[in-house]
């Protein structure tokens, strides 16, 4: 049976026919037969499942193939140089992240402390628990369309709240169940109060002049994830993201992880190619389980290239070591440890 591309939707690219045994590939009506062409498509291992395929006419386009997966989304296949470029682009920043966060950190402390449930007190709330727990923003088309969760669509069947913990169960991106146990206080008391106002969703926020009490506002507005980037972007700076959070909070666990073991141990497993290896892994994997990831994403798209080359430099792990950190109210070790390995040219 041949299942080809829906009549209906026309386009200039190269479409995909499932044949039952094999894919076809085809230019309007004419098929694509090009040995190096073919090459070219199948080398960019489009999955089998995916349907409404459409492939570049060009190899260097920045969008190689998109289509739609099983689940109804629209994916898209990259040009590995485009994908480079917006990775050197995200690590580059990790550092101006970083040197800003404290500043950010205060904010959130200031927000949090208000009664209110405005804008920037849920914001902040959120962005205090994105930054703690490296939950992913979420939104709310992806929520309805594929019912998985980030932190600002949560309903309140997703949590559970006490005064001082946060119980999160909740399914998130790739269908993955995510369950957080959180002690945290602050978080708690602002849940809790949002807790009170009537619907499903967690966090929304009400306008200057209203309350949480009997006399709130009965449709109080939802927190969307641009609500939580334009507080981030005003008081962090206009290049970052929620999503920057992610990438400085994996990147900053592999360097903790690192400089948790111990110090001898690390010097012997530095010198042999396996030891090198093994510590890696062990660091990715402890990453990879903060932000519930695989190890080979965590490892591909949430950790600064100069910290996985840090086991190629145990003479940068002892000067880094050596320097002197003290906890700072805002700015942790291995963070500051982080911003060390990462600054360093």
């Amino acid at each position: 049976m041949v299942t080809k591309q829906n009549p209906a939707k026309r386009t200039r690219n190269i479409t995909r026919e499932n044949t039952g045994d094999t894919f076809e590939y085809r230019l309007g009506a004419r098929r694509i037969t090009g040995r190096a062409s073919v090459e070219r498509i199948e080398a960019l291992a489009i999955p089998p499942a995916w349907t409404d395929v459409e492939i570049s006419r060009s190899a260097t386009a920045k969008v190689q193939a998109k289509g739609v997966d099983a689940a109804g989304r629209t994916q898209a296949i990259y040009h590995p140089s485009f994908v480079k470029r917006q990775d050197q682009r995200k690590f580059a920043r990790m550092v101006r992240f970083g040197r800003a966060l404290p500043k950010l950190r205060a904010r959130v402390d200031r927000d949090l402390r208000s009664r209110s449930l405005g804008r920037d007190r849920v914001a902040g709330c959120v962005i205090h628990l994105i930054d703690e727990q490296l939950f992913r923003v979420g939104n709310a088309e992806y929520a309805s369309r594929h019912g998985s969760f980030g932190i600002t669509t949560l309903q309140r069947k997703h949590l559970d709240v006490s005064p001082t913990i946060v119980e999160f169960n909740f399914v998130g991106k790739s269908g993955k169940e995510q369950k957080r146990r959180v002690r945290d206080p602050r978080a708690a008391r602002v849940i809790a109060q949002l807790l009170e106002l009537p619907g499903d969703e967690v966090f929304r926020f009400v306008e200057a002049g209203q309350s949480a009490d009997e006399d709130a506002d009965p449709n109080p507005h939802p927190l969307h994830s641009r609500h939580v980037n334009a507080y981030v972007r005003r008081h962090l700076g206009r290049e970052f993201s929620a999503k920057d959070f992610r990438t400085w909070g994996g990147t900053v666990a592999v360097v903790g992880a690192i400089f948790a073991v111990d110090p001898a141990e690390l010097r012997t497993a530095l010198t042999t190619e396996h030891g090198r290896a093994s510590v890696l892994r062990d660091a990715v994997r402890i990453a990879a389980e903060r932000l519930g990831n695989t190890e080979a994403v965590t490892k591909g798209s949430y950790v600064d290239p100069r910290v996985l080359d840090l086991v190629s430099h145990p003479r940068v792990i002892e000067r880094v070591r050596r320097k002197r950190f003290r906890e700072r109210l805002h700015f942790s070790i291995d963070e500051q440890r982080t911003l060390a390995v990462c600054s360093r040219r």
